[in-house]
């Protein structure tokens, strides 16, 4: 696992040992970034789920004025901070030691706003639409805001609800990327069909 591009280009992250943590790979991981170029440079960014912290310390890489990584495993937070070390990094993020659903919560209610948050749960995941539900309820998403969600291809993902609707979605092999953002939102241009 390494990282695809930027000022970080080549680091070498530590994985997990078992099969806790799931890390993205580095495909699908280029493939997200190539679809967010045009918009990660100077973004407030939301790692969800973050397990090795690859996706956050990805977007910094790019450029990202801020990265919040957010994990409750204990194996995912020493992972998160030994790879921030490698890469040697140390401002420009924060790591919440919580449940996802806390840590939306406890966002929501410092008046945080993010231009990008990336949920990559377990693929056992069921919980999509509370997920996104959370994020509009609490307000975390800026006006051009997007959510991504790495999930299985046989998941149940929803396409629109209330606060966000599906602009699109690619496949690779049994992963794919769901990107949302708000329903009556112009599709960005990374966005299109």
């Amino acid at each position: 696992m390494r990282v695809v591009t930027g000022l970080y280009r080549g680091r070498r992250l530590k994985g997990p040992r078992g099969l806790e943590l799931r890390p993205t790979g580095d495909r699908l991981k280029e493939t997200l970034f190539d679809i967010l170029a045009p918009v990660v440079a100077d973004s407030v960014f939301i790692d969800a789920f973050a397990g090795t912290g690859a996706i956050g310390i990805e977007a910094l890489s790019r450029g990202a004025r801020q990265v919040v990584f957010i994990e409750s495993a204990a194996q995912g937070l020493s992972l998160i901070r030994q790879n921030l070390q490698t890469c040697g990094i140390t401002t420009a993020f924060r790591v919440l030691d919580r449940d996802v659903f806390q840590a939306l919560r406890f966002l929501g209610r410092e008046g945080f706003r993010s231009d990008l948050i990336y949920f990559d749960p377990p693929y056992h995941w069921t919980a999509y639409r509370d997920l996104l539900e959370n994020v509009t309820a609490a307000s975390l998403l800026s006006s051009r805001g997007r959510i991504v969600v790495e999930h299985h291809r046989r998941a149940a993902v929803p396409e629109a609800g209330r606060g966000y609707g599906l602009r699109r979605r690619v496949r690779q092999g049994d992963q794919c990327l769901s990107f949302y953002g708000a329903p009556e939102a112009e599709p960005a241009g990374f966005c299109g069909p």
